[in-house]
């Protein structure tokens, strides 16, 4: 009996798997539309060499109702400056990254551990020890998170060869560059900031599609 529960628990994990290898598929790399990551693109198995930008956002609940009508037609007027390039827009929820505010407040904590024979406060290390403690809380438990939107810029490859990978390169970060002034010229008033993501940032990015549970532990 034991032996049958056990068969059919594997059958049932193994489903997806033993699918995916009847159709040639073994690995998540085999059915990953992406080939892989050239310098601080993402290369497609369709032939697309891929940019990302991330754009800050802007916080509607502090605009006036013309202000927010004012906005939606500026953002039409980018879309419609910016049909040919078949732009995609993405947006997704994440933790906010506390590792910076967390490690100066680590940091003060250590300082005050090495000053301790000058300065016996040990309420104020206590004090900061809390901190440390509360922020790393809200950390490991989602309690603060934010929206990041990112704007994906592609580039058609015409032949498979690395020299038509150059040419793309160039072609897309001349079109990036250009998107990019755009943006800060249409919304200049809300003050956006606008940054083209590189490798490391690229590989953050799509971690957290794939397995955002565990990327989380990596923030």
């Amino acid at each position: 009996m034991a032996d049958n529960k056990k068969n059919m628990k594997q059958t049932e994990s193994d489903y997806v798997v033993e699918t995916l290898v009847k159709k040639g598929q073994r690995t998540i790399q085999d059915i990953s539309l992406i080939e892989g990551i050239y310098k601080d693109f993402v290369l497609m198995k369709s032939g697309y060499l891929v940019s990302i930008l991330q754009v800050s956002g802007i916080n509607l609940d502090l605009l006036a109702e013309y202000e927010q009508n004012r906005l939606f037609e500026d953002y039409g007027s980018f879309l419609m400056s910016q049909v040919d390039d078949q732009l995609q827009m993405v947006s997704m929820t994440v933790p906010v990254d506390f590792r910076s505010y967390d490690l100066a407040w680590k940091k003060r904590y250590l300082k005050e551990l090495e000053d301790k024979e000058r300065n016996k406060n040990d309420y104020k290390r206590k004090l900061i020890a809390s901190y440390i403690d509360h922020f790393q809380g809200i950390r490991m438990n989602d309690e603060m998170s934010t929206k990041q939107h990112f704007i994906v810029v592609r580039e058609k490859m015409k032949k498979r060869t690395f020299q038509d990978l150059e040419r793309a390169e160039v072609i897309l970060t001349k079109k990036v560059q250009e998107i990019t002034a755009s943006l800060r010229a249409t919304f200049e008033t809300y003050d956006i900031t606008v940054n083209t993501l590189f490798e490391r940032e690229i590989l953050t990015l799509l971690y957290r599609y794939f397995d955002f549970e565990m990327s989380k532990l990596y923030q």
